[in-house]
């Protein structure tokens, strides 16, 4: 019976061009069924869902290192010089920018710094703590949580229409109006102008554009740079999440790379002296003007450095083959190394299974795999030996 189920013009005039080389997971599933599962086969009896879940492993594992399944995501790198990471990320394979004639220039990590998280330190240098609230009324409270970036609080009085400013108890920071039961606590607002406030009731972008320090008679508050949107008064409590302007990432994003600044690391001038053993010591990941990124795997987010901003960057990602429907697909070269999978994975997990069979299976299993991989590979015997060619070639060093 013939695999093709639609005309020529159907394909040429669609969107699904070069389908035929795949095989999509539910086929990949009801053909085990069929050849794998019932009496007088390897496997006598198997739930559907229970083909489906080791499918799915295998699917992902081959995604990993066996399928040709790396995909790409193409941005123009914005003036915060952070990107988050794709939504079906699992590990990079490189990151790169292109320039005008399209041509892309590998972007190296660094693992020189980083984007911790920083701690609330009053003007002695002492850690700052808080309650529940930052906006607490009433009798003292004493503080017990130690408060940390990004920093999550709650306006319990709620929001009117338009707020700017957000009330701080002086309770909380250790400054009491009334009494003088945490004077020898936090002096000062934990604050700092300039820091994101994050909330769906606020623009994005929002910040502390102003901070009033508690009096004998009056609490803190902070001003926000936009108004609140909400069309009706809130009476409920609202969630407010404040963003740290990191020292540690802010250094890092202000600071010009020395092979942009400095002509010793120009390596496109016409001064070749630096070439005659004047750079002793350098560190070859670092000789390269193309900038530099780390990844904050907490907050989901690639840092980069300011000598890429504006400039387009492609991220090119290793996902797990499972995120939509359409990329549960396996490629043909692959279907019998995931039936061996499949089989070797239900078999092995099984009580009473003869250790002989689960040991064959195995070693099917990594000899299909093998196979796949060298199919995968896409070596040409006209393309490698044009390559080859070029060993002809001397090199001077």
């Amino acid at each position: 019976m013939a695999l093709l189920k639609e005309s020529g013009h159907s394909y040429y005039s669609g969107t699904n061009l070069g389908s035929y080389q795949f095989i999509s997971l539910d086929h990949i599933i009801n053909n085990f069924i069929f050849g794998y599962v019932g009496e007088g086969k390897i496997i006598s009896k198997a739930k559907k869902v229970d083909v489906a879940f080791y499918a799915q492993r295998a699917l992902q594992e081959f995604s990993y290192d066996t399928l040709k399944s790396i995909k790409s995501q193409e941005i123009e790198l914005p003036p915060s010089l952070t990107m988050p990471l794709p939504q079906d990320y699992v590990n990079y394979v490189k990151f790169t920018w292109s320039d005008a004639s399209g041509i892309e220039h590998i972007i190296y990590p660094t693992s020189k710094t980083s984007n911790p998280n920083s701690i609330a330190q009053d003007s002695d240098g002492n850690y700052m703590f808080n309650t529940s609230n930052l906006d607490v009324t009433g009798n003292p409270i004493s503080p017990s949580n130690l408060i940390q970036f990004p920093f999550e609080f709650e306006i319990t009085e709620g929001l009117i229409v338009g707020q700017t400013q957000v009330t701080v108890s002086p309770h909380i920071l250790g400054i009491d109006p009334t009494t003088s039961n945490y004077e020898s606590l936090a002096d000062t607002n934990p604050f700092v102008e300039g820091m994101e406030i994050v909330n769906p009731y606020f623009p994005a972008g929002t910040t502390i554009s102003s901070i009033t320090e508690a009096t004998s008679t009056a609490n803190a508050f902070i001003t926000l740079s936009h108004a609140s949107t909400n069309t009706v008064n809130i009476t409920d409590p609202v969630k407010i999440t404040v963003l740290d302007k990191n020292d540690t990432w802010e250094n890092y994003k202000s600071a010009s790379p020395s092979e942009v600044t400095n002509e010793d690391f120009d390596y496109d001038d016409d001064i070749y002296n630096l070439n005659v053993g004047q750079r002793y010591g350098l560190s070859p990941q670092n000789a390269h003007i193309n900038g530099s990124f780390y990844i904050d795997e907490i907050a989901g987010k690639v840092h980069f450095s300011s000598n890429i901003s504006g400039k387009t960057i492609i991220i090119k990602y290793i996902s797990d083959g499972l995120g939509t429907e359409e990329e549960m697909v396996v490629h043909k070269f692959a279907e019998e190394a995931m039936y061996k999978n499949m089989a070797y994975s239900i078999l092995s997990t099984r009580l009473n299974i003869p250790e002989y069979l689960v040991a064959r299976l195995k070693k099917e299993r990594f000899a299909e795999t093998r196979k796949a991989k060298l199919r995968l590979s896409n070596i040409k015997l006209e393309e490698l030996t044009q390559v080859l060619r070029g060993k002809s070639k001397i090199i001077k060093h």
